[in-house]
């Protein structure tokens, strides 16, 4: 079914007023869409049009002049008029063969009525035809609108949504899903598809062919690509409109499914709390995964974890939140399953591609999910992210699990000493995780700043903040004099009395590690609470 939005130059010429009309010219733009009826008696138009105008004039503007009438017409072909309708009469009596050829070489109809017109008849008839048009059209798509919804409560509502785009365009439908799924209708060879597919992607598309793109959305995230191909007309925007409307069909189905999906995942949840805590085998694990998607074939994952602090006050919305950022991780060759922990969401990221890219890909999520419009609308509190270790056994999830709360417990404490989100780029943090836990990490800072940090306390002074950008420096006194704000002969000053409290030597290389090691670990330790207080007699004599 194939409905007309648009009111042709043809059709107005079947109209009573257009009884003694004769077209004399370009004919062959008869099918061209009319807007508006403009009536213009002037030769400068200016910005009077804004194209597919029917002009009515009786020529008055430019009677007995002939350069001036053809160069009339030329600016109403570059305006994009649809047609020029002239009373001949009383102002011209004819109209010159060079006009009539310039019209038919630029399909532009030229209609000349044979008897005196009443202009404002026509006008006033046109524009209630444009109404009822436009009346027509809105009544068609909300009939379309009606049937599309009627679709969406049925089983399978997609492959029926694109069948009744065909059935109401008669053009052929191109769908293109970002998994690279293709669905053609009417059915087409595989060579001819791929062809289509290949013109689409290269936009070479032939001036012959006609093409109305539509990209599904759903929480401001592209799944698909809706095309409509016409190697005929033009797409009338009507036509266009009804693509628009099957779009967001798409759309609302597709967050449908996706919602469904989401939470039967849900309903595992508890399969994946034990799953992360180890209790499955390898085994287990690639059953349960088997069944839940047959085609999927992990590639070594890692856990994402996402805090949100008011999680209890959107409980309600957290559905649409994971199924949002699923969809961003699938676009990148990632299935997740997920998990809710306390204040914590908890993802299983499962790689579908090849591992060499798989940090890139999950940090361009990451960075995807923290930029969009959609956790910025929403009620949900600033969200953190960590990610552990990447693992190849998926038994091993707990091992990732496990490191990425620390590489959290670190970010949240130290946000200004670690930007990064993976638990690899935690370098020497990773020691410092590793002595904290044996219980040597408070004798180790002790044992190798514990002078300069009695000092500091003692004094109110800055020796502490000193030796970390003067190490930072590499010893530059110069540079580390300008980042501390100081002059050069109070950095001197800070220096002997760091050689007295800690010795001479500690820019020597295994001194200075120590020492820097030190320094990260006294601020990952000072982070959350003040340190220990230190006495005199705790405190280690420099050698």
């Amino acid at each position: 079914m194939n409905f007309e939005s648009k009111l042709s130059v043809h059709e107005i010429l079947q109209n009573k007023h257009f009884g003694h009309a004769k077209v004399i010219a370009g004919k062959a733009g008869l099918t061209r869409p009319v807007r508006w009826v403009h009536v213009l008696e002037v030769l400068s138009i200016g910005n009077l049009l804004n194209g597919n105008e029917l002009i009515l004039s009786t020529g008055i503007g430019w009677q007995g002049d002939q350069d001036a009438f053809a160069l009339l017409v030329k600016k109403f072909i570059d305006s994009n008029a649809t047609g020029l309708c002239i009373e001949l009469g009383q102002y011209i009596s004819d109209v010159p063969q060079e006009i009539i050829e310039l019209a038919d070489t630029h399909k532009f109809p030229l209609i000349v009525f044979t008897k005196e017109v009443r202009f404002i008849d026509i006008t006033q008839e046109i524009h209630s035809l444009l109404v009822r048009k436009h009346y027509q059209v809105l009544s068609d798509l909300e009939e379309y609108s009606n049937r599309l919804n009627q679709l969406l409560l049925s089983s399978n509502p997609q492959q029926k949504i694109l069948q009744l785009l065909y059935e109401y365009l008669g053009m052929t439908i191109f769908y293109i899903s970002i998994q690279g799924e293709v669905n053609v209708i009417p059915k087409k060879s595989p060579t001819e598809q791929e062809k289509l597919f290949e013109l689409l992607k290269s936009n070479k598309i032939p001036r012959h062919v006609n093409v109305a793109h539509q990209s599904v959305q759903a929480l401001n995230q592209t799944f698909a690509d809706l095309f409509i191909i016409s190697e005929s007309d033009a797409i009338t925007e009507f036509e266009s409109l009804i693509l628009d409307r099957s779009a967001i069909a798409l759309a609302q189905s597709l967050l449908r499914e996706l919602y469904i999906q989401e939470q039967s995942k849900a309903k595992e949840a508890e399969w994946v709390s034990c799953w992360l805590e180890g209790e499955h085998s390898n085994e287990q694990i690639h059953n349960y995964l088997s069944e839940l998607e047959p085609n999927l074939k992990p590639n070594g994952c890692t856990v994402l974890l996402c805090k949100v602090d008011n999680l209890d006050q959107v409980m309600s919305e957290i559905t649409y939140l994971k199924v949002f950022i699923s969809s961003i991780f699938e676009q990148r060759g990632i299935f997740l399953l997920s998990s809710i922990q306390k204040n914590q969401m908890v993802f299983i990221l499962l790689n579908k591609r090849k591992t060499d890219d798989l940090k890139s890909r999950v940090q361009e999520g990451i960075d995807c999910l923290k930029n969009s419009d959609f956790i910025k609308k929403q009620n949900f509190s600033q969200l953190e992210f960590s990610v552990g270790k990447f693992v190849n056994n998926l038994s091993h999830v707990k091992n990732s699990y496990h490191t990425a709360k620390e590489t959290l417990n670190i970010r949240e404490k130290m946000p200004n000493e670690l930007s990064e989100y993976f638990y690899e780029d935690l370098y020497i943090f990773r020691l410092v995780l590793a002595a904290n836990e044996q219980g040597v990490l408070r004798e180790f800072i002790i044992d190798y700043l514990g002078p300069v940090l009695l000092h500091d306390q003692q004094t109110n002074g800055e020796l502490l903040k000193t030796l970390k950008i003067y190490l930072r420096c590499k010893g530059a006194k110069k540079e580390a004099a300008e980042q501390l704000h100081i002059v050069r002969q109070t950095l001197y000053h800070r220096l002997n009395k760091l050689f007295e409290l800690i010795g001479n030597d500690f820019m020597d290389p295994y001194k200075r590690q120590a020492i820097e090691v030190a320094i990260s670990a006294y601020e990952y330790a000072s982070a959350s609470k003040p340190f220990f207080e230190y006495s005199s007699s705790s405190i280690p004599k420099s050698s």
